[in-house]
């Protein structure tokens, strides 16, 4: 039963290892993508969201948005006005 376990466990870690998340619960990039390549799009959102006092409810998204318009792949660009 041990190994079982820690092999859950090494998958778990190795998720947050190639993914980097906001504070809003925003999580981005995969096995494919590492999130660990997005840090500049992400403290520039950040600072946008900032400057642009937006409304903590709609944080989220508007987050998600913005790394999305700097090149950072998402699971639901339309949400952001993509289209096809």
């Amino acid at each position: 039963m041990k190994p079982v376990i820690m092999l859950v466990l090494v998958a778990l870690c190795g998720c947050s290892l190639v993914t980097v998340a906001d504070r809003y619960g925003n999580r981005y990039g995969d096995w494919y993508n590492h999130g660990d390549q997005y840090h500049w799009q992400l403290a520039t959102c950040e600072d946008q969201m900032n400057a642009q006092s937006v409304p903590p409810m709609e944080r989220k998204l508007a987050m998600r948005c913005c790394m999305w318009h700097r090149g950072v792949p998402i699971d639901d660009s339309g949400s952001c006005g993509a289209s096809g």
